[in-house]
C-alpha cells in the first residue's frame, strides 16, 4: 500500500485547520440552497451533508464532528433560524455526534460479527423511518404525493447500503456508518426541538408556533431529518472523497476506504 496521510496521525494544528475549512465549506455551500425554501416538519432541505461526511472520512472523526458543529452554527445564525441558543443546544451537538460517529465507524476495524450487527442497525433505521414517514404523509383521501418520494428515498438508501456491502466495496463501512451516524444526529434534533419548545419559544421563522411541541412531533422530525439528508450523504460523499484523493495523491482516505496499489 502506498504511504501517505492517515487520519490516525492528524496533528492538532492540521485538525484545527481542516475543521475550519470543513465548517466554512459546510456553511457556504448550505447558503446556496437557501434559494430552495423547502421545509418539512421544520426540517430544511440539506444536501450539503456530504461536506462534513468527506472531511470525517479523510481527516477523521474530530475534524468531521467539530467542523460540522461549527458549520451548522454559522448556518443557523447567519441564514437559518437566527437563534444561537437553539443551535447550540440542538444543531451543534447533533451534527458533532453524527459526523464524529461517521468518521470513527468508517475507520474502525470491524469483525464479521460487528459488521453484520451494524449492518442490521443501519438498515433498520431507514426502513422504520421510511414507514413512519409514509404514515405521516397519508392524506385525507388515503394517498399523498409525498409518500411516493419518501418511499423512493428509503428504497435508495436500503439498496445503496446492501449493494456496497454485498459487493464488498471499500465504501461499505462508510455507508453503514453514515446511516447510523445520521440516525443518531436526527434523534437528537427531533427530541431536542421538542425539549427546547417546552422551555423556550421557538423561532418564528420555523413556523412551529410558540407553544410546546408534542412528542409525536419528534418522531416526524427524526424521520424527515434523516430522509432529507441520507441520500446525499451516501451517494455524494464517495465520489467527492475519490476526487480529493485524485487531486492530492498523498492522502490515504481512511483505513477501509483506501485502495491498495502495488509499491513501485
Amino acid at each position: 500500500m502506498t504511504s501517505g496521510f492517515s487520519p490516525k496521525n492528524v496533528s492538532r494544528s492540521l485538525m484545527l485547520t481542516t475543521a475550519a475549512v470543513n465548517a466554512a465549506l459546510y456553511a457556504a455551500i448550505g447558503a446556496l440552497w437557501t434559494v430552495f425554501p423547502l421545509t418539512v416538519f421544520g426540517v430544511r432541505f440539506w444536501p450539503q451533508v456530504f461536506v462534513p461526511g468527506a472531511f470525517a472520512v479523510i481527516f477523521g472523526p474530530w475534524t468531521g464532528g467539530i467542523g460540522a458543529a461549527i458549520g451548522i452554527f454559522l448556518a443557523d445564525v447567519i441564514y437559518g433560524h437566527h437563534d444561537a441558543f437553539l443551535s447550540f443546544l440542538v444543531g451543534v451537538p447533533s451534527n458533532f455526534l453524527g459526523f464524529f460517529i461517521i468518521g470513527w465507524a468508517a475507520q474502525k476495524p470491524m469483525t464479521a460479527l460487528v459488521k453484520r450487527s451494524l449492518l442490521f442497525i443501519s438498515l433498520i433505521i431507514p426502513i422504520v423511518l421510511t414507514a413512519y414517514g409514509i404514515v405521516l404523509l397519508v392524506g385525507p383521501t388515503g394517498f399523498a404525493p409525498g409518500q411516493l418520494l419518501v418511499a423512493i428515498v428509503g428504497l435508495i438508501v436500503v439498496i445503496a447500503i446492501v449493494a456496497f456491502t454485498f459487493l464488498r466495496d471499500r465504501w461499505a463501512e462508510f455507508e453503514i456508518a453514515a446511516s447510523i451516524g445520521l440516525g443518531v444526529g436526527s434523534v437528537w434534533i427531533g427530541l431536542g426541538l421538542v425539549g427546547y419548545s417546552s422551555l423556550f419559544t421557538l423561532p418564528a421563522v420555523l413556523g412551529l408556533g410558540k407553544g410546546a411541541l408534542p412528542i409525536t412531533f419528534a418522531y416526524g422530525t427524526i424521520a424527515f431529518t434523516y430522509l432529507s439528508e441520507i441520500p446525499f450523504l451516501l451517494l455524494l460523499t464517495p465520489p467527492v472523497v475519490a476526487a480529493a484523493r485524485a487531486a492530492f495523491p498523498s492522502l490515504k482516505i481512511g483505513m477501509h476506504t483506501s485502495e491498495t496499489r502495488p509499491t513501485t
